[in-house]
């Protein structure tokens, strides 16, 4: 799984962490299926990044 970043990270680097983290989430739901903990872990994470993306792009287009 992707390692936690800090709150510096680019949105370009967000999004290349939310594209790897969406190929390991269907590799896992795939392999493991959807109930499984690490699937639901990684689907977590996924959720956390494209909050944390909305809200970067949410405070660039407020500039």
């Amino acid at each position: 799984m992707i390692a936690k970043k800090d709150n510096k990270e680019s949105m370009s680097e967000l999004l290349q962490d939310i594209e790897s983290l969406k190929l390991e989430l269907i590799k896992a739901g795939s392999d493991r299926g959807l109930n499984d903990p690490g699937t639901l872990l990684i689907s977590e994470q996924l959720d956390t990044y494209i909050v944390r993306y909305q809200r970067m792009a949410a405070q660039k287009s407020a500039l």
